[in-house]
């Protein structure tokens, strides 16, 4: 019987990544990395996996944080 490699689609990779956030209560970023390590995944390989909402979470822990400046937001 031949095995198949773990093969990852950007759906599957972001529907993994939010399981481990709201299991663990870990940020996105560290999410992110953990998932990767234990799935011997390589940086260039988790850049084309993430999609926008993900990014997008990203972006405001970052900002949060003071990684990255604040961006402008319009009130609802």
């Amino acid at each position: 019987m031949e095995i198949l490699p773990n093969i990852y689609n950007p759906e599957r990779f972001n529907n993994e990544i939010e399981e481990v956030v709201e299991r663990t209560k870990m940020s996105y970023l560290d999410a992110i990395l953990y998932h990767a390590e234990m799935n011997n995944l390589e940086s260039e390989t988790i850049a084309k996996l993430i999609n926008i909402s993900t990014k997008n979470k990203l972006r405001e822990e970052a900002e949060t944080l003071n990684f990255l400046p604040k961006t402008s937001k319009l009130p609802l």
